[in-house]
């Protein structure tokens, strides 16, 4: 069952985590750190066509992110983040503002092994949002899909061996609820990674949440993907039971490939192979909860500046019939999107 308080309650955990870890803290002044940062990002855009009616004909700006973001480091071994999410509603030209906590944990590395306490990101797609670079534009598509990107609790990962190719991560998180994307029960994840080549990863992933009722949820993923100075490329399979609750089952392949320094072309392919379990309430980018979907996405992404980027692009969602042999109405979304990264 799930783990549910309030979240000033699940704030005091992490600070009393960290006063519990002060003492350990014994490095000078100077090996300590502290930078303060943001990003912002959002799109102008219109919908010429989708398969609802508030969607159908949409168009404005909306500001779909913004993050103020304290990292800090304590000694050779410490280290940790604060950060607050700013996020519009996701509904089709509606404007109203939430925020919230997206990051608050604190960290320690131990040689080339590394442990995590507090809200930290999951381990469901942390590997794969690392390779596909560009959440700005889109979520990974477990993340889009409604998968917790947050949990508190904690984390450990690192090499299986020394020198070893083969890597671990595993987390456990408690299911307490503290920020928007924060899990919804108690959670137990582990992956294994393989990485025949610097730049090339093989990635094994197993979760199991335990939730209220005949609801309880088990994901098994499978990656792979390859990571460049001038090329990302990545294909997944992912499949979620979710006992008596709707399963989710996807595959998905992106690309981003540099034309030149300051231009890259980007293109991805989700399959949604049973009706999105959480369909019209995904933010931003509903699906329609009837059928399984193909979504592709298409962007030219311009880097201004190191620290600022314009993608125009395209996102064009096909459905299959339902089960009474209805096909839903296409979704296009013509978006320019804006990036400005000062962290």
């Amino acid at each position: 069952m799930p783990n549910r308080i309030p979240r000033f309650a699940g704030l005091t955990y992490c600070i009393a985590l960290l006063a519990w870890c002060a003492p350990a803290f014994a490095e000078s002044d100077e090996s300590r750190t502290f930078e303060v940062g943001g990003l912002l990002f959002g799109d102008l855009y219109t919908i010429p066509g989708h398969h609802t009616a508030a969607g159908d004909g949409a168009s404005g700006f909306v500001l779909r992110r913004g993050y103020l973001t304290a990292n800090f480091t304590l000694g050779a071994a410490w280290y940790g983040r604060a950060r607050i999410e700013v996020n519009q509603d996701g509904e089709f030209e509606s404007y109203g503002f939430e925020a919230d906590f997206k990051d608050l944990y604190l960290a320690r590395k131990f040689g080339d092994h590394e442990f995590v306490a507090g809200l930290s990101p999951t381990l469901t797609f942390d590997l794969i949002e690392s390779v596909w670079g560009a959440r700005y534009l889109m979520r990974t598509p477990m993340d889009l899909q409604g998968v917790a990107s947050r949990d508190i609790g904690v984390s450990f990962k690192g090499p299986i061996s020394t020198g070893s190719r083969w890597n671990y991560r595993a987390m456990f998180s408690t299911g307490i609820e503290l920020g928007a994307e924060s899990g919804d029960g108690r959670k137990v994840m582990g992956a294994v990674t393989w990485k025949p080549s610097d730049s090339l990863y093989v990635d094994f992933y197993l979760d199991g949440e335990r939730l209220a009722g005949p609801t309880d949820r088990t994901t098994l993923q499978l990656f792979a993907g390859s990571r460049t100075d001038t090329r990302r490329w990545g294909v997944q399979y992912s499949y979620q039971d979710r006992e008596e609750d709707p399963r989710l089952e996807l595959a998905s392949a992106f690309f981003v490939q540099s034309l030149r320094d300051s231009l890259n072309v980007i293109g991805r392919i989700d399959r949604i192979l049973e009706p999105s379990p959480k369909g019209d309430n995904i933010s931003y980018i509903p699906f329609d909860p009837t059928a399984p979907a193909t979504m592709l996405l298409a962007g030219l992404e311009y880097r201004f500046t190191p620290v600022f980027r314009i993608t125009p692009n395209v996102i064009w969602t096909t459905y299959d019939r339902d089960d009474n042999g209805v096909r839903p109405d296409d979704d296009l979304h013509l978006r320019l999107t804006f990036f400005l990264d000062l962290e």
